[in-house]
């Protein structure tokens, strides 16, 4: 344990020392991440998937905020759109403004999630989100990650709105952009059933964390874990829809190792030295409990060496 504490304090210090260097490097990293991604989900205007174009973005993104990210995401969205037809375009136009005027107003910094939830998708960690955005995030994640998920299916339903507009160009048969997009988005019982169980899981999730019991922190990743499953499961039932239990049990397997970890970098307490405090002012008693995180201080030693020389 003292090794592992040692080897995150040096991380931790590397980092916060060349913090100039390794924000710009993971804002580029996380900005191309999520450039190449749409490009490759969408690829309806190959002018916006050309390599330098993608990484000369990235590399602007890298030296701003980090909604800027959203903001350009966004923007490719809307023109991959455009090229499939009008109303397309319009209708992606019209879920941006719905979740910027309800929610990238107020809450700026959390939007990337956004295009984080597709990535998890594609990369079949999707089950695994909802415990980490409960503990790292909270509630504020909940409206971004249901965008994120309607994003991801909204993709799967332009790409099969392609082919049946290749299909009616055939036979001559016009078919409404928006009319097939918006029935193949509420007609997913999955989507909707998803919907419930990553807000459930995320606020339970997060009310267990902030807890003051002893080890409430591993106590919310299994509950939220538990109960991702149980909800699923229960919700298939309900709703009489195919899911796939195995993947949904990595996934919650797979959140739960990786908010161990995290929480493991972020900090974890030492019981055995919990302290209780009482102090007053003119108008309350306080009450605090304190406890320390678990740390290892290196102490400076200098080490001399002597050598003895024998004299003839």
């Amino acid at each position: 344990m003292t090794t592992l504490l040692t080897f995150r304090d040096n991380i931790k210090t590397f980092l916060s020392r060349y913090d100039y260097i390794a924000t710009p490097v993971f804002k580029f990293l996380l900005a191309l991440l999520v450039f190449v991604s749409l490009n490759r989900q969408f690829g309806y205007m190959p002018v916006l998937g050309n390599g330098l174009l993608l990484v000369l973005l990235s590399f602007i993104c890298a030296f701003l905020p980090i909604e800027i990210i959203t903001g350009i995401g966004a923007v490719m969205i809307v023109l991959q759109s455009m090229q499939v037809s009008l109303d397309v375009g319009l209708t992606s136009i019209a879920f941006i403004l719905i979740f910027y005027c309800g929610y990238m107003r107020f809450a700026t910094k959390t939007g990337i999630i956004v295009f984080l939830v597709p990535l998890c998708y594609i990369s079949h960690l999707v089950y695994a989100l909802p415990v980490l955005l409960g503990f790292l995030v909270g509630p504020a994640a909940i409206v971004p990650a249901i965008f994120g998920m309607i994003l991801y299916h909204y993709e799967n339903s332009l790409a099969d709105l392609v082919k049946v507009l290749a299909a009616s160009a055939e036979d001559e048969e016009m078919i409404q952009g928006f009319q097939y997009i918006m029935s193949e988005l509420l007609g997913d019982k999955l989507m909707m059933l998803a919907f419930i169980v990553f807000a459930c899981v995320i606020l339970v999730t997060y009310v267990v964390y902030r807890a003051s019991f002893e080890h409430s922190w591993i106590v919310s990743f299994l509950v939220g874990g538990f109960l991702n499953v149980v909800l699923f499961l229960v919700g298939s039932v309900t709703l009489s829809i195919e899911v796939e239990i195995i993947q949904i049990l990595l996934g919650s397997l797979t959140g739960f190792l990786i908010a161990v970890c995290l929480q493991f970098v972020k900090g974890i307490v030492d019981y055995q030295k919990t302290e209780l405090l009482q102090f007053e002012d003119d108008e309350y008693y306080y009450y605090v409990k304190a406890i320390p995180k678990l740390s290892v201080s290196e102490s400076n030693k200098n080490v001399k060496h002597i050598n003895s020389k024998t004299h003839n």
